[in-house]
């Protein structure tokens, strides 16, 4: 094996790693808004929400449930996923705005 493809091996590899991070970054947060307080507080602070239905609420959890399931769209987090891996750094333990603009096309389909 020559370096030239050790080295195509270690940067698939790396890759991997991240976008597994962004992964599990991202549906660590959407477990977190699983639960009603979590939720309810997110909305409160994010978009002046104070009151929701519980049906709204359910419907809601449902979406977040079925984005949680869904695979990670490369194409939106490209932008993180490419600083990651020039940085060679991690996910800060801020909520990256890219996590925040996912999760509002949910929202938006709430009227939030």
């Amino acid at each position: 094996m020559d370096s030239s493809q050790s080295a195509q091996e270690l940067s698939k590899g790396l890759l991997e790693k991240i976008i597994n991070s962004v992964r599990q970054t991202r549906d660590s947060l959407i477990t977190e808004l699983l639960q009603d307080a979590a939720l309810k507080s997110f909305l409160e602070v994010q978009y002046e929400i104070i009151s929701l239905s519980p049906i709204k609420l359910e419907f809601l959890k449902r979406d977040l449930m079925e984005l949680q399931r869904s695979s990670l769209d490369l194409a939106h987090y490209s932008s993180m996923i490419k600083q990651m891996k020039e940085n060679n750094t991690s996910l800060s333990s801020d909520i990256h705005p890219l996590f925040h603009q996912e999760l509002k096309t949910i929202f938006r389909k709430y009227g939030f």
